[in-house]
Formats: C-alpha cells, sequence, structure tokens
C-alpha cells in the first residue's frame, strides 16, 4: 500500500552497543574533555561525568567544522600515525539516562529529527545504525585505543590483570560511542562562545593525560589561547570578561579584545 512508503523503520539498539558492561563507553574530543562541564550536563549519575581513561582515535581528523563547532572527520587507515590523522580524547562511561541526556546537549534528540531512518547498508549498520538526517551529530561506535586507564577497566568487564593505577598498561582497544557530524566536514571559524569552553576542557584534558603536543600541533590552530569561560557562560582574558558579539569569529573577537587592550 501506498501509506507503507510513509512508516519510518526504527530499530532498537542492543545495550552492548560498546565495550561496557556497565553503561556506554563514551569518547569526547570537544568541549566535552572537560569533567567540569560534564558535571553540569549530566546529573543522573555522578559516574557518568567521571573521566576513565584517555583513548586515540585513528585514521580522524580533529577540526572544528563550518558549524563552528569540534568534529572528527574520517580518513583512510594507514599505518603511518601523524598528527593530523588520529584525534586523542577521554573515556566517560554513561549511565542509561545520562546518555539520553548528552544526545541532547549534541543535538541528537527526536526533537531535530524526530522521524530517523535506518542506514540502508546492512555491513554499516553496527557502527552507523541511523542515518543523520536533522541531527546535529549521529551517533558512530567505533574501535579507540585506550593508551591510559584512569580508573580500574576491570569495573566496566574490561579485563586487564594486575591494572595499578601506578603501572604503566599496555594498549586496549575498545569499541566507544562518538558522535560525528557527517554533514559539515570541512574546517570553518570557531564559534564565539565555544573558545572559552574549549580552553577549559583543553587544560582539564591535558592535566588527566592529553598529550600538550597534539593540542598544539592541532586544536591551536583554531583555537585561541587566554579567552577563558565563566559559570555565566561568557568568555574573557586576563583583562576582564568580554561578551563577544553573536557573529564573531574566534580572530575577530581576539583582534577586539588586543585593540581594547592597547587603548586601555
Amino acid at each position: 500500500m501506498a501509506g507503507d512508503q510513509d512508516v519510518v523503520q526504527q530499530v532498537v539498539l542492543p545495550a552492548d552497543m560498546t565495550s561496557s558492561k556497565t553503561g556506554t563507553f563514551y569518547f569526547a574530543f570537544g568541549s566535552n574533555l572537560s569533567p567540569s562541564q560534564m558535571s553540569l550536563r549530566l546529573q543522573a549519575d555522578s559516574n557518568s561525568s567521571k573521566p576513565i581513561a584517555i583513548a586515540r582515535l585513528d585514521a580522524h581528523a580533529w577540526i572544528i567544522c563550518e558549524r563552528g563547532y569540534a568534529n572528527v572527520v574520517s580518513l583512510p587507515a594507514t599505518n603511518s600515525a601523524s598528527n593530523d590523522n588520529i584525534v586523542w580524547g577521554v573515556l566517560y562511561n554513561l549511565s542509561a539516562e545520562d546518555e539520553t541526556r548528552l544526545d541532547i546537549f549534541e543535538g541528537h534528540d527526536t526533537g531535530r529529527n524526530p522521524q530517523p531512518q535506518v542506514n540502508p547498508d546492512p555491513s554499516k549498520q553496527q557502527e552507523v545504525p541511523y542515518l543523520q538526517g536533522n541531527w546535529d551529530y549521529n551517533k558512530h561506535y567505533l574501535p579507540v585505543t585506550v593508551t591510559t586507564w584512569l580508573v580500574d577497566p576491570n569495573t566496566y568487564g574490561i579485563e586487564v590483570p594486575d591494572w595499578s593505577a601506578d603501572k604503566e598498561q599496555g594498549p586496549t582497544s575498545v569499541r566507544v560511542l562518538v558522535y560525528v557530524d557527517e554533514l559539515r566536514t570541512k574546517p570553518g571559524n570557531i564559534n564565539q562562545e565555544y573558545i572559552g569552553r574549549m580552553n577549559r576542557a583543553i587544560r582539564e584534558s591535558v592535566a588527566l593525560g592529553l598529550p600538550q603536543d597534539w593540542v598544539d600541533a592541532v586544536m591551536r590552530r583554531s583555537i585561541p589561547a587566554g579567552i577563558e569561560v565563566d559559570h555565566e557562560g561568557y568568555v574573557g582574558t586576563e583583562r576582564g570578561y568580554v561578551e563577544a558579539e553573536a557573529t564573531e569569529t574566534a580572530s575577530q573577537l581576539k583582534e577586539r579584545v588586543l585593540r581594547e587592550m592597547q587603548k586601555s
């Protein structure tokens, strides 16, 4: 019947889409690198905002995309690793309630895309169950390499015998949730309100073990240092907070702040 064409395909995702046996492993690469921001966003379970590992996503590039926010772009697989084809991130273990809440912050809620369509490619459905549609980010389930566990991985069903916080462990491959914008894959200008939040994310994640040299080589191309965020969401410098104009890019904001500092 003609009406059958209007039926929306939906699938119920299994609970074990990631390697975690106690929740959902989530790989943060943008402002959610900040545990402080995660604790503000996720409130169903305090463990959801606890960083559990430093991990690396291979064959992907980190960018600020046309929408003004962080994104990862898939690249052809290669045997050589460089700053431009790997993405470093922080792993969290989300409760079901907090994963649903994080979906809203990532623009993956049903309000943005009320009729999600199943990925028509059966070979890709385990990695990308749905088409992105009107979501800001789509959910991908990808392998990453954990280089440092900050919390005992056996807690999440990942067998690492004799794990100790003081003992260096070998790399571990796990499957994680990654929010990916498939539609905006070219570099753009960072949103002004995002600058301070990203600087907080960099500061907090580097303290956890995210490689500083990778941050300097990749993230700093798009994120000017010295601009911070306060609890009200404004950006600022060591000379005081500056509320940026809605249309200001990162470079325009930086130039205006410098001009104002020179005048004073």
